[in-house]
């Protein structure tokens, strides 16, 4: 292993200059994040703003979020680092949230090239091979050549990706993850070749973050610990996978609370069910790795012994595989390979620039001069023509003329707490603006609920006949005690659309409001409360899949409508508690259309009462009341959840630890 020699005044200098140039192009380019209220209305920055503006102190302890998809706890919503970030800046600031959003995402895009170059120039102490490094991430975007995310259009060489995915998609939390990525790299590799403590914990505690920034967080920093164990010597291949293991565990531990195992088996569940990319040909995309992988590293030392251009190699060729079988083989044994381009552009601008350093270094001065002179045109024309692009599509909008703010600011105000299915854009940002309950609304990658998923398909696209669909929406919308719902037809400015049969509601339900071809109808509802007293054959035993026989979900609804069974009131007491009162139940059960969850605990007169699960993924118990009883409805995250913020409190006592344990080693 190279080891350099301590960094000198002048070289600290140079880096300070370096970062603050690539600090500045990227902020010149993106300064309108910074001060514009943008919002595109075709992303999922209303979700996180929801997260943020509902969230609350469900950052510090379990509660309950009913405002997506029947319910879930605040830890199925998606990771927590964005929007606790938000809320963080509003209390601070008292900015709108839209805005702070804005600036993380901002941050996250100007600051992953410094801590590219940081990383590369500590690594290599090559500031001007890691300046160049960090200027090519800033102004290049490689994957639109190699695997253009359209047909292919030298055209769109010049644009700016990473910018277009942080400002009109909805990559912020994944961005902010990649930001902390090179910081990771650096005290991974740091804690590998000193053993030292102080590298250890920060190292901790940066991956944890970025798995509370991302899903893709985790799979990141398992891709460059990979690709780092093969270009240390093999003498330390065990301590040094010690090493890694520990990184892994402790970090995990230190973000159980929002990655608990049973959030896993729900992101598993929803990848089965079809919401993700055909992960039928995993292996073969996984065989095809490895099989480049070995003939990789059988070259690699015969061309380079630098072990830090070696990682630089695996690195790119790890990042880049993951898209490129995607695009070309169609196989894949990550979901979603194609949203890890923007780490194939970070391992690419390492790799291009760092392996073409020697020919630049034995190229005569003059050639040096004139090769940098005209990068540096290049890069000039590049922030130019980014900066005219970021000015235009950072424009500010007038959120409160779209057809999301109008369509659910009159749900809050005119369907009080009854349930809504919100279509598409508008169920995105229903709760940036409102208070509104949805039957849908949250993410299909880690949904707490399979069953009210394949009822969420069902109701857009179930029923090759118009009969057909009316009837599979209408049921399954009644089984889930949908009140209204909303129909964005073909010329509403709803963005995604997804309705098969826009007019199958009309003439049939009534209208309650139509705008800009979006229409609320009124679902027929014996009772609007959200529990039931029903017979116990009446329960749905398995899940309904969508397209299949939903039968037994029509015997449910049968038994919602029967007006000769007695009606049971439920009436929330914030989110954590509720009340249902009924009047006898004898030989009934008691339906609960909220999704369960081993968290929730029901009581009639203090005695514990069982609650079980159904096909619809809904409580239901006996109540087993002769005469008018009151069940009490309880939330507490329940055991996982506790246990998990145990573990976390014992790793972050372990970290504190560690120094006074280390110095006693040392002694």
């Amino acid at each position: 292993m190279i080891r350099h020699p301590p960094i000198r005044g002048r070289d600290w200098l140079v880096a300070l200059v370096s970062a603050a140039a690539l600090l500045w192009i990227n902020a010149y380019i993106c300064r309108d994040l910074f001060r514009n209220p943008t919002a595109y209305m075709n992303s999922m920055h209303g979700f996180w703003i929801a997260m943020a503006k509902h969230g609350g102190v469900s950052w510090f302890q379990s509660h309950w979020w009913p405002y997506w998809d029947g319910g879930m706890p605040t830890e199925f919503t998606y990771a927590p680092l964005v929007p606790s970030l938000i809320s963080a800046i509003v209390a601070a600031t008292g900015i709108p949230h839209i805005v702070a959003f804005q600036w993380i995402s901002g941050a996250a895009y100007c600051l992953t090239p410094v801590t590219l170059f940081v990383m590369a120039w500590q690594l290599t102490r090559a500031p001007l091979s890691a300046f160049l490094a960090g200027l090519f991430y800033s102004l290049c975007s490689p994957t639109q050549l190699i695997v253009p995310d359209a047909a292919f259009s030298w055209a769109t060489l010049r644009d700016p990706r990473r910018l277009y995915i942080v400002t009109i998609w909805d990559d912020t939390p994944h961005l902010v993850a990649l930001a902390l990525l090179p910081l990771v790299i650096l005290l991974l590799w740091k804690t590998l070749e000193t053993r030292r403590v102080r590298y250890f914990i920060p190292a901790v505690i940066f991956i944890a973050l970025m798995a509370l920034a991302s899903t893709f967080g985790p799979i990141d920093v398992v891709v460059a610990a990979f690709s780092m164990l093969f270009v240390f010597p093999r003498s330390e291949w065990r301590r040094n996978v010690a090493a890694v293991a520990g990184f892994g565990i402790l970090g995990y531990a230190l973000c159980a609370p929002f990655l608990p195992p049973s959030l896993f088996r729900a992101i598993s569940a929803a990848s089965a069910g079809g919401g993700v990319d055909d992960v039928s040909g995993a292996f073969t995309a996984a065989a095809i790795i490895a099989a480049g992988w070995v003939v990789l590293w059988h070259y690699l030392p015969r061309w380079t012994t630098d072990t830090r251009l070696q990682f630089f190699v695996l690195f790119g060729y790890l990042t880049s595989s993951v898209p490129v079988i995607a695009a070309y083989l169609h196989r894949q044994f990550l979901p979603q390979p194609g949203r890890y381009k923007v780490e194939m552009e970070m391992g690419l601008a390492l790799l291009i620039v760092f392996a073409l350093r020697p020919l630049f270094e034995r190229a005569p001065r003059t050639w040096q001069a004139v090769l940098l002179v005209l990068l540096l045109a290049l890069a000039g024309e590049q922030i130019v023509n980014y900066r005219r692009w970021a000015k235009a599509a950072a424009q500010p909008r007038g959120m409160t003329q779209t057809i999301e703010y109008r369509a659910s600011l009159w749900a809050e105000q005119n369907l009080g707490g009854t349930r809504v299915m919100l279509p598409g854009s508008i169920g995105q940002w229903a709760n940036a603006f409102t208070d509104v309950v949805q039957f849908a609304g949250g993410s299909w990658s880690q949904a707490l609920n399979r069953a009210q998923q394949e009822g969420d398909a069902a109701i857009y696209y179930g029923g090759s006949t118009m009969e057909e669909a009316r009837r599979i929406a209408l049921a399954w919308l009644t089984a889930y005690g949908v009140g209204a719902v909303a129909v964005s037809g073909p010329k509403s400015e709803e963005f995604w659309k997804r309705y098969t049969h826009t007019d199958k509601f009309d003439g049939v339900l009534p209208v309650l409001w139509s705008q800009n071809d979006v229409t609320f109808y009124r679902v027929p509802q014996k009772s609007a409360s959200l529990a039931h007293v029903v017979p116990r054959a009446a329960i749905v035993r398995s899940m309904p899949i969508y397209g299949g026989d939903i039968a037994a979900v029509e015997r449910y609804v049968g038994a919602l409508e029967d007006t000769t069974l007695p009606n049971a009131g439920l009436l929330w007491d914030g989110r954590d508690r509720a009340s249902i009162r009924l009047a006898a139940a004898e030989s009934r059960v008691l339906s609960i259309q909220v999704n369960y969850h081993p968290g929730w605990h029901a009581s009639r007169d203090g005695k514990p009462l069982q609650l079980h699960k159904d096909g619809l993924g809904l409580m239901w118990l006996e109540p087993d009341c002769a005469g008018p009883c009151e069940i009490l409805l309880d939330y507490d995250g329940g055991w996982e959840l506790r246990i998990c913020r145990s573990i976390s409190a014992a790793a972050l006592l372990t970290l504190a630890l560690l120094p006074f344990l280390a110095r006693r080693r040392a002694a």
